[in-house]
């Protein structure tokens, strides 16, 4: 299906670079994604390159627990960054 949406620029990239490293559309990553969102689950097969670099930089593994940007900025508050 075709629709129109306005997704912030960081996460087209993002969503575009893993969609690189699959070998797939970013509108198939795009769609795991959200699906993996709605139902809780992970549907994402990932290749040993996928999980190594996202963007151009290696993420943490996933602890479960979603990091906003007022968590970030209360951080660096708190540390006086």
């Amino acid at each position: 299906m075709r629709t129109t949406l306005d997704i912030d620029d960081d996460i087209l990239a993002v969503a575009k670079e893993m969609a690189r490293t699959q070998c797939v559309s970013a509108g198939r990553v795009i769609s795991r994604l959200l699906r993996d969102a709605m139902t809780g689950q992970s549907s994402m097969k990932q290749t040993p390159q996928a999980q190594q670099t996202v963007a151009g930089f290696t993420p943490f593994p996933s602890q479960g627990v979603l990091i906003s940007n007022a968590d970030i900025d209360a951080l660096r508050d708190v540390e006086g960054v």
